[in-house]
């Protein structure tokens, strides 16, 4: 690919490496440096599955490789990220006993124990690392023992699974009606077993959705994001809207809503802008104006340190552009640092900020689409505490 090394020169001039020691709105004793810069993955002859962001994508920790697949033809991409090029495909099946597709695959996970599922609306596939199928699983009161959905109510088949493989986690409700999500379903895949979490996250949020009438009984609507990380036998919800989250804690058994304060955003998106449009045009110009509110973005996890961490964004009208912060928390969830980056830095994703993330030998990666060629932002983040804290 001889633009790859074009592109990768170019985006030197994006790299910078900053180092500076900022007041922990928590703690106070942190010092805290990062480097950013950006890489090219090197496909050579190969086009990879671009088109929905790395959306059918899996990052496995343990191996170093993010798994990337074609919904449509099951082809899976398999990237070396040491290396920074294609590993590999393989090509998985649409029919017989192996198949990994009955309506739509809605995601995929790579378990640390070489397992990997295949999400559907309504069932998901387990394969061994072998591409046998060892296991298939529906989201159905027929089918799940323990708690049992109510009528009209379902799982929504694009849930999260741990990195161990052992629980499956959704959000459930009746989607047949305007904010109809009840809560969190949690299943246990080593017995098929159902645990509902009601779950009032969503609250008032549809008044920050953006809707427009396309005619003949035809909208179009822009919500608020709703995140759910698996950890183990703990799941974290938050929202596009708000700085806080919600945190199910096995161990307790219980619940615990967390709020955060933030030095450099707004704590609340606003919503100062209108809830509908006539027109593409005027739709486009509305959701410009949702888009420069502030947006937190998902939680991603560094399996290694047990570190979660988390971009927002918010328009800076000092300088007529975003300011990105990056905020990084403990193993308990509690606010270690946020760092306001640099003007010079700019963090992927049309909307929420960060897109398709994963944390790789300590470095927060963001995809990134360059000429239809993979790229990622690479943030590399360096916390040192002049007391109790250490890494």
């Amino acid at each position: 690919m001889n633009k790859y090394y074009q592109l990768a020169l170019v985006l030197l001039l994006f790299s910078c490496n900053t180092e500076k020691n900022t007041k922990n709105s928590n703690d106070g004793n942190i010092n805290f440096s990062y480097s950013i810069d950006t890489v090219m993955i090197d496909a050579g002859d190969e086009f990879l599955y671009l088109n929905m962001d790395l959306y059918f994508s899996s990052y496995s920790a343990g191996e170093g490789f993010l798994y990337n697949l074609n919904p449509e033809s099951a082809r899976m991409e398999i990237i070396d990220l040491e290396s920074h090029s294609l590993d590999r495909l393989v090509q998985y099946d649409l029919d017989g006993p192996n198949r990994v597709k009955e309506l739509a695959i809605t995601g995929i996970k790579k378990s640390n124990t070489g397992d990997l599922f295949f999400q559907d609306y309504f069932t998901m596939s387990r394969l061994d690392s072998s591409g046998t199928k060892i296991a298939t699983y529906r989201f159905t009161n027929d089918f799940l023992k323990g708690e049992e959905l109510a009528l009209n109510e379902e799982i929504d088949g694009m849930g999260q699974i741990g990195s161990d493989g052992a629980y499956f986690a959704s959000f459930y409700g009746n989607y047949q009606e305007k904010g109809g999500i009840r809560g969190v379903a949690q299943i246990n895949l080593a017995d098929s077993s159902l645990r509902l979490f009601p779950l009032d996250f969503w609250g008032d949020l549809d008044k920050y959705e953006v809707n427009m009438d396309q005619g003949d009984g035809r909208a179009i609507g822009a919500p608020e994001f709703k995140f759910l990380l698996v950890d183990g036998n703990d799941f974290v919800v938050s929202t596009s809207a708000r700085n806080e989250l919600w945190h199910y804690n096995s161990e307790l058994d219980s619940i615990i809503h967390k709020e955060y304060t933030s030095e450099f955003t707004n704590n609340v998106k606003p919503g100062n802008y209108p809830k509908t449009a006539n027109s593409q045009e005027e739709f486009e110009q509305v959701m410009k104006q949702k888009s420069d509110e502030v947006i937190f973005g998902f939680l991603v996890k560094d399996e290694n340190s047990g570190l979660f961490y988390s971009y927002s964004r918010e328009q800076d009208d000092s300088r007529n552009d975003y300011a990105y912060v990056l905020t990084i928390f403990d193993e308990n969830l509690n606010q270690l640092h946020e760092e306001k980056l640099g003007e010079e830095v700019t963090i992927p994703g049309e909307y929420m900020p960060g897109g398709r993330s994963f944390v790789h030998r300590g470095m927060l990666y963001s995809f990134l689409n360059i000429e239809d060629e993979l790229a990622f932002v690479r943030l590399k983040p360096i916390l040192v505490e002049h007391s109790s804290f250490s890494r």
